[in-house]
């Protein structure tokens, strides 16, 4: 990682870097991500998750509410979507003053990789390539679509970290694809590993699925570290059935 300044879905984080050899020992001053909103590109309007037009509208994109309002959308019925800054600088998007612990963030592909042009988030852990089609990322487990509103949320937390268009790596592990004909991947974007964010921020939780499991201790403390700071879903017992428990049935 080059510098010392990350950024992650439209607000900062600020890192101090303590080795860099493959992964990095790093403190992040942040915390929730900001409130994710639905913004119908055509109507000129933006509308809240859970209600009904969230994801649903003909031609939309997902964005933070401050990156929405920044760029002249409205809010639906004219009311805010979750607290709003009073500027636009990185001390007011989406931060709150909790530090988060020091982490153990990889930094840099260690295996082979390939470009992808995103053309479109599937869900919350898989996207679509214009070469390739589906890419289900390795190691990491989001709510099912029948674990609604938290499947729509995972979702549009990953669109929130990969805007469309986006050129990512896809850096593969001992198996390339699954059983479904999905190339099986980490996704990196602009030197973040997008799997890990996931689980760091509590949008998903940690799957391991040998043999790929290059990353799986990290994802592992990861997710440690989100459910202990209450992150994402887990502030609103969006994890209480795990997603393989929903496969199984088992809840």
């Amino acid at each position: 990682m080059a510098g010392s300044h990350a950024s992650l879905s439209g607000f900062s984080l600020r890192i101090a870097v303590v080795a860099v050899v493959g992964t990095a020992t790093v403190g992040i001053v942040a915390a929730q991500a900001p409130v994710t909103v639905w913004v119908n590109t055509r109507s000129g309007v933006y509308h809240c998750g859970g209600t009904r037009d969230y994801g649903r509208t003909t031609e939309g994109r997902y964005l933070s509410e401050t990156e929405a309002r920044r760029r002249g959308y409205r809010a639906n019925g004219g009311r805010a979507c979750g607290p709003l800054p009073e500027n636009t600088g990185d001390a007011g998007r989406g931060m709150d003053s909790r530090p988060l612990l020091p982490d153990t963030v990889p930094t840099a592909p260690v295996g082979d990789t390939v470009s992808c042009l995103l053309t479109r988030v599937v869900d919350g852990d898989t996207i679509e390539c214009a070469a390739g089609g589906h890419v289900r990322l390795i190691g990491v487990d989001t709510p099912e679509d029948s674990q609604e509103p938290f499947a729509t949320s995972a979702a549009a937390a990953l669109a929130a970290l990969l805007p469309g268009g986006a050129l990512v790596l896809l850096e593969t592990d001992a198996e390339p694809m699954d059983q479904y004909d999905r190339t099986l991947a980490y996704v990196w974007y602009e030197g973040q590993l997008v799997n890990w964010q996931l689980v760091r921020y509590g949008w998903a939780v940690s799957l391991r699925y040998a043999p790929n499991v290059r990353y799986a201790e990290l994802f592992d403390a990861a997710e440690i570290r989100a459910r202990g700071e209450v992150r994402g879903l887990w502030s609103v017992n969006g994890f209480q059935c795990r997603p393989a428990d929903r496969r199984r049935h088992a809840c």
